[in-house]
């Protein structure tokens, strides 16, 4: 409670709000009194009145049908959560470029980059190890 959702359907399901940007999206909205008023706004337009009027509305093909299937809601939030998913894996792939590019470019080494030798391994070796590499 105290927060309302805006689904917004793709526009091959459905025709876009004309309050709301065109694509498929999840609109979540806190409550307050502008936004109390901003959602009357909302759900009155077009105004209920004007969509029952309208003789094209009704039967297989009508837009009353068409907002109260509930498989157009399944279609709406699968098309949200797909574009999601493509949003957030694009951003880790950037992510990811962004890291490793730098060490993937240079010619030199970067300073990221820790270069261990013989003399200096990256961990310990035993002795008996260590006296042979050093012999080498």
């Amino acid at each position: 409670m105290g927060q309302s959702l805006i689904l917004q359907p793709d526009e091959k399901v459905s025709p876009p709000h004309p309050l709301l940007p065109p694509g498929s999206a999840l609109y979540a909205l806190e409550r307050g009194p502008q936004v109390q008023a901003a959602l009357r706004t909302f759900l009155n337009t077009p105004h209920p009145l004007e969509t029952l009027s309208d003789p094209t509305a009704y039967g297989s093909e009508g837009s009353i049908l068409r907002d109260h299937d509930s498989s157009n809601y399944l279609k709406a939030i699968n098309a949200v959560l797909r574009q999601q998913t493509k949003q957030m894996r694009r951003t880790h792939r950037l992510h990811r470029c962004h890291d490793w590019w730098p060490l993937v470019a240079s010619s030199s080494p970067s300073p990221h980059v820790a270069v261990y030798t013989m003399d200096s391994p990256p961990f310990p070796l035993p002795q008996r190890e260590m006296a042979a590499a050093v012999k080498t």
